[in-house]
């Protein structure tokens, strides 16, 4: 590793998840923790998909799988029964976590390049959806990219607010 890259390794985006399941709680305060406001949340079921601008209610957090995002970072999060896993997605360094880097195969932690791009929305009317989906009518959001910096491989398709 050269000097240069040495000195950008603290500035290299994070990606990590949980060790251990969390109740809503912990999931709300996670959420607080890690994705500072203005952010949006996308919350979906098996039948509908929601977006929406702030942090959602603990009533909908029942849903099966869910994010919150911001310009630099997104957290999802699945549940099973009555506890959730998480993902944090972020595009700038994440210092103070409790969360575990994600590793490569060799247990290194994994290094990441991001590519950011703009998103368009599915009209309401999508047929694929049946319920359609739900957003407000200024919601501005992107696309970001996590690439394996060692196979080039798109590991994971973030949002991000514009």
């Amino acid at each position: 590793m050269t000097q240069a890259q040495e000195q950008n390794t603290t500035d290299r985006p994070f990606v990590g998840d949980n060790a251990i399941p969390l109740d809503t709680t912990a999931l709300v305060a996670l959420i607080k923790h890690y994705v500072a406001e203005p952010i949006w949340h996308c919350l979906r079921w098996p039948h509908t998909i929601s977006l929406g601008a702030g942090l959602p209610s603990t009533t909908v957090l029942d849903c099966p799988e869910g994010q919150v995002f911001n310009r630099d970072r997104e957290l999802r999060w699945r549940r099973r029964q009555d506890t959730y896993t998480v993902l944090l997605l972020s595009s700038t360094p994440v210092p103070d976590t409790d969360l575990r880097a994600l590793v490569n195969p060799q247990h290194q932690r994994q290094t990441w390049q991001i590519r950011n791009l703009n998103a368009q929305f599915y009209p309401t009317t999508e047929t694929r959806f049946p319920q359609g989906i739900t957003y407000p009518d200024r919601l501005d959001i992107g696309q970001r990219y996590f690439i394996d910096e060692q196979t080039g491989i798109v590991q994971f398709v973030a949002l991000r607010a514009l």
